[in-house]
Order: C-alpha cells, then sequence, then structure tokens
C-alpha cells in the first residue's frame, strides 16, 4: 500500500482531469446499469403485453442510454490514458533529473541496462496500471455496490444467492497478488539482466567480432532469454490458474441464479423480463469480477516496477552541496591537497595516501606513475566527482566540499582518456558545456585542437552529425574533438586525462603547441603516459601505489635515481628501437636528410644527441596523414 500510495501521489497535479475522468466513468455506469431495467420493461410490457408502440418506445429509450453510455466512456478511456502518459513522463522526468544528480559510485555499481529498464519497462507498467487496472477496480465496486442494491430490490432470495460467491472470489484474488507480487519482481530484474546484456552487446560490437566471439555472446543472451521466459511463464501459469478460478467462481453464482430463477418464473413469482433483468445484472457484476485477476496482476506489476523505481528515486547522491554551500566566482587557479587519502567505492586499497601539494595559478601539474597508481583519482577529485576520505581539497582557498557543485565544475575543463562524444553535430559536441558560443568561437577552439582541417573536409563541416559514440570518425579525431570541446568552456582549471594518448606523434606535437597558448594563465594537470608530453610542466609529481615519491621538473627528475628516470630511459630505448627498425639506410646509418620543417618535432634535444641525429636529420618513417592514427 505504501508504494501503491506514493504512485497514487503523482495524480496530484492533475486532480480536475481526474475528476472528470472518473465522473464520465461513473456516469457511463448509471446509463450502463439503466439499460437491463428497460431491456425488462420492453419483454413484460411490449413483447408479452403485446404493445409494439411501448415496444418501439423501449428501443428509443434503450439506443439513447447506450449513446449517452458511449459518450462517458469515450471521455473516461480518453482523459484517463492522457492521466496515465502524464504520470509516466512525470516520473520518467523525475527519474532521467535524479540519474543526472547521482555521483559517480553510484554509477560504478549499477548496471546501465537496469537504469535503462527503470525508466522505460517499469514505468510502462505503473501507466499500465493507471491506465486500466485503477479503473477496472473503481468500476468494479461501483458495479458490485450498485448492482448488488438492486438486485436486493428485485428479489432477495435470488440475490443472497447470486452474491454470496462474490466475496470469497474478492478475498482470493488478493490472495493471488500478494503471492504473485515477488515473482512480477523477479521478471523485472531479469529483463534489466537481459537488457544490460543486449547493451553492452550493442555498444561492443566491434570487439565481439574483432575477436570472433559472436556464436559466444548468442549463447549468453539466449541464456538471458531463457531465463526471462522461464519467470514470465511461471508468473503467467499462476495468473491463469487464478483467472480460470475466477470464471469458475463466477459461472457458480449465474447457474445458481438461472436454476432458481427459472423455477420462480415457472411457478408464477417472477416475470421472465425480470429474470433476463436479473441475469444481466449478474452478467454485468461478473465481468469486472471476472477481471479483478487481471487488475491485481498489473496491479502487483506496477508495485513490482514501483519498489525498483523508488528504490532508484529514494538513493540519495553521495556528492551534493552542503547546506550554505558558496559560489565560486572565476577561480585564480590555485589547487591544494593536503594530506588526502582516498578509496574507490568497494575497493580494496586506498587509491590515494597521505597525498599534499600545491598548484599555484598558472602553473602545469604532470601527474606520472603507472597504471593505478593514482593518476586519475587525483584528477576526479578537483571536480568532486569523489570526494576524499581524509585530507583537504581547496581551491582559492576554498574547501571544494563548500563550493556549490555547479560553481566549482564550470571553473575546470575536463577532456578525459575515454572521449564520449554525442550523436549530434559537430558543432553541437564542441559547444556542449557552452551551447550558447558562436559559430566563430566554435571553429576558433576546433583550431586551436587541431581539429578544424579534417572537420572542413567532411561533406557538412560543423554541421556533420556523429554516429553514437562518434564512431563514424577515428579515435584520434574523436580525441581532438573532445580538445576543442575543454578549449571553448575556457575554465581557469584544465585537466588533461591522457588526453592525447589517441593521436598519432605528428597531431600531439600540434595540438600540445596549441595547448601551451592555452595553458597560459590557466592551472593544467597533465595525466600522460608519455613523458614527451610533460617534460615542460612547472612541477611533475611521480605517484606509485597512491603516493607522491618523487617530485620536481623534468631536468631535476632525471638526475634522480627512481622511477621517472627509469620510466624515461625505457621510452628513449623503445623509440630508438622503432628508429632502427623503421629507418635502415642503405649506408647503415639509419639516417635520411630532409628538410628542417620535417624534424619530427615530438622528439626530445638530448634524444636526438642520444642517437647521433643532428638537425635535418629523422628516422625514415610513412605517416598516413596529420589526421589519420
Amino acid at each position: 500500500m505504501r508504494i501503491l500510495i506514493r504512485i497514487l501521489r503523482y495524480l496530484g497535479p492533475y486532480r480536475p482531469q481526474l475528476v472528470i475522468a472518473y465522473s464520465s466513468l461513473f456516469l457511463a455506469l448509471a446509463a450502463q446499469l439503466t439499460l437491463p431495467w428497460v431491456l425488462a420493461r420492453a419483454i413484460d410490457e411490449g413483447i408479452s403485453a403485446g404493445d409494439r408502440g411501448f415496444l418501439v418506445r423501449a428501443v428509443i429509450a434503450y439506443l439513447g442510454i447506450a449513446a449517452v453510455q458511449g459518450l462517458f466512456t469515450f471521455g473516461r478511456v480518453y482523459l484517463l490514458n492522457v492521466l496515465a502518459e502524464q504520470v509516466g513522463n512525470d516520473m520518467r522526468a523525475e527519474l532521467f533529473a535524479h540519474l543526472q544528480r547521482l555521483s559517480f559510485s553510484f554509477y560504478d555499481r549499477s548496471q546501465t541496462g537496469q537504469l535503462m529498464t527503470r525508466a522505460t519497462e517499469d514505468i510502462n507498467n505503473v501507466r499500465g496500471m493507471l491506465m486500466m487496472a485503477l479503473r477496472t477496480l473503481l468500476l468494479m465496486a461501483g458495479t458490485f455496490v450498485a448492482v448488488a442494491v438492486i438486485l436486493l430490490r428485485l428479489d432477495v432470495l435470488l440475490a443472497v444467492v447470486a452474491l454470496v460467491i462474490y466475496p470469497p472470489l474478492v478475498w482470493y484474488s488478493f490472495h493471488f497478488g500478494n503471492g504473485i507480487r515477488p515473482m512480477f519482481t523477479r521478471v523485472q530484474q531479469q529483463f534489466g539482466v537481459m537488457t544490460s546484456a543486449l547493451q553492452e552487446n550493442v555498444a561492443g560490437g566491434r570487439v565481439v567480432r574483432a575477436f570472433a566471439q559472436e556464436a559466444n555472446e548468442n549463447d549468453r543472451f539466449q541464456h538471458e532469454l531463457v531465463e526471462l521466459f522461464d519467470r514470465n511463464v511461471a508468473a503467467a501459469s499462476r495468473w491463469s490458474r487464478s483467472y480460470a478460478g475466477m470464471l469458475f467462481g463466477s459461472g457458480i453464482g449465474i447457474a445458481a441464479v438461472v436454476w432458481l430463477g427459472g423455477h420462480r418464473v415457472l411457478a408464477g413469482e417472477m416475470t421472465i423480463g425480470t429474470l433476463v433483468a436479473f441475469n444481466r445484472y449478474l452478467t454485468l457484476l461478473a465481468e469486472p469480477i471476472r477481471w479483478l485477476g487481471f487488475v491485481v496482476n498489473r496491479i502487483a506489476r506496477a508495485i513490482a516496477s514501483g519498489e525498483r523505481i523508488f528504490g532508484t528515486l529514494d538513493t540519495k547522491p553521495t556528492i551534493a552541496d552542503r547546506p550554505g554551500a558558496v559560489a565560486l566566482g572565476r577561480s585564480t587557479g590555485e589547487v591544494r591537497f593536503d594530506a588526502v587519502q582516498f578509496t574507490f567505492p568497494g575497493a580494496r586499497f586506498p587509491a590515494l595516501d597521505d597525498v599534499s601539494f600545491v598548484a599555484r595559478p598558472g602553473e602545469t601539474i604532470a601527474l606520472v606513475g603507472a597504471t593505478g597508481s593514482g593518476k586519475s583519482a587525483i584528477v576526479g577529485l578537483i571536480p568532486r566527482f569523489y570526494d576524499v576520505a581524509a585530507g583537504k581539497i581547496s581551491v582559492d582557498g576554498h574547501d571544494v566540499r563548500d563550493l556549490t557543485l555547479a560553481s566549482l565544475r564550470r571553473n575546470v575543463a575536463i577532456v578525459m582518456q575515454e572521449t564520449f562524444l554525442f550523436s549530434e553535430s559537430i558543432r553541437d559536441n564542441i559547444a556542449f558545456g557552452r551551447p550558447e558560443a558562436t559559430d566563430s568561437e566554435v571553429e576558433a577552439a576546433a583550431r586551436a585542437a587541431s581539429a578544424h582541417p579534417f572537420i572542413s573536409a567532411l561533406p557538412n563541416g560543423y554541421a556533420t552529425t556523429l554516429g553514437e559514440r562518434g564512431v563514424s570518425i577515428s579515435g584520434g579525431q574523436k580525441q581532438r574533438l573532445a580538445i576543442a570541446r575543454a578549449i571553448l568552456l575556457d575554465a581557469p582549471i584544465l585537466i588533461l586525462d591522457d588526453a592525447t594518448s589517441s593521436v598519432d606523434s605528428r597531431t600531439e606535437a600540434d595540438i600540445q603547441m596549441a595547448l601551451q597558448t592555452l595553458m597560459a594563465g590557466r592551472t593544467t594537470f597533465i595525466v600522460a603516459q608519455r613523458l614527451d608530453t610533460v617534460r615542460s610542466a612547472d612541477q611533475i609529481l611521480v605517484l606509485q601505489g597512491g603516493r607522491i615519491v618523487q617530485r620536481g621538473t623534468h631536468e631535476r627528475l632525471l638526475t634522480e635515481d627512481g622511477f621517472y628516470r627509469e620510466l624515461y630511459d625505457l621510452q628513449r630505448r623503445e623509440r630508438s628501437g622503432r628508429v632502427a627498425d623503421e629507418a635502415p639506410s642503405p649506408d647503415g646509418d639509419g639516417l635520411v636528410p630532409v628538410p628542417p620543417d620535417e624534424v619530427d618535432p615530438t622528439v626530445m634535444p638530448e634524444d636526438q644527441a642520444a642517437d647521433g641525429r643532428t638537425h635535418g636529420q629523422t628516422p625514415r618513417r610513412a605517416y598516413a596523414g596529420a589526421g589519420d592514427d
């Protein structure tokens, strides 16, 4: 009842429409209850009495009342359908808005398919209840009361015989509803599992085909389908048995009336018209009673779905504005970590342990370390995707937990490691953070990110609509659009979470040169695996096991033994190996003279010396094109 009442509260804003709809329902019912009485009069005073005039008048009256019933039935059906759609839309809008507020930790432990099911199938079950089940339930209650009064007035003995079967049927229906509701909960849960499997397969379709796993994925999906089928069949079997029992029970009542009423007509104690009307009223009563099993079925489905919907709506965001949170204006860009400790939800070991550093306005901070060392955790804590377990993070001297989320995140532009683009135009994707940006501003951001050349080469340019998740362009092109999106936001704090990992060396060099201008006057955090991209940073933080084990400039860290020097030497050897493999020359020196403007700008000066290169020499290599990966 608690879930049902909560669902019905969504009808509150639509009380006028609700009053009109249910007024139409009861007026249609009143017209319907009048028809058996007219039929009885037509038989007894028209047909049996041989009064043709009365028969014609009775038929005309019957048609008129039936038309009135049809008119009010139309009003009731239309309004209740509209109300059900409005409630469904309201619930979806509320659920969607709430999902936008939930923290990253919620999505870390949630399946996309389960969330999609709540917004689709579960809300459709609630709509179905409001559209049909509640109407039938009220119609049944109104019909039972009205028909019971009419039958008792027509013949008390016959009415008692006819009605005695219905209280047990009502009790049985509600008992059935309590038993079948858990079964529908299991059905909805499995529907979510099946949807998740479908969503993952569609999203990862390229991976499935690349590894030739179509057959295995099909088997996995078939397994989930069979489980869903079995749970649906089990629920349907129980409902079918209940419905058959309801039909048999109401049939017993009608059979008893025909037998006893027939004897009373033969004995002259009741007219044929009265018996026909009695049976007609009983049929009107039996119809909603027979549908009671269906009604309880729909209500049970809706309550099971409501529990899942409200379970999500009742989930409180772990990251939210504190009472009295202040709005941050345009930040100067100072970011301070003080003894920060942090563990990802569900993880056994901390991602950060006693991390402290200061990023002054305009500085570039590079974060270097092996996978899982805590680099992404640091940049995720700055815009409060998560909250620290201990310690404090400050922006301009304000604890980020004391700032409003909206104002904090307006001051932070992010290019994430995993690029996500929407199925909209390239222009809209770049302007996602600033929808009001002009076309010239969008183009300027694209030029700064070295994206303008490939965009201009597309048939529709900036109006080109991307495929789902940007599958119609290359990985490097998607990354450049993400960088342009961050550039356009013009935030004082810039986060590049391995932002150049999906671009080729030449494009990376172009982007790095563009970012030098962008980063001027901005505090920038760079997460990178290739040290070429961090060598000019004001401060390089080397992380291992969630701790800062080294810090300093590129030149200083090269003088120290440790992870940074080891990584630097490893990458230099790898690069030297590629040079040897890619650039054999006839005379064996591995070098080919090239014009100065074709020198690879990503090669460090000290690397050139180590490899024996001089200005104007570079390994022989073939580029597919500046925009290709």
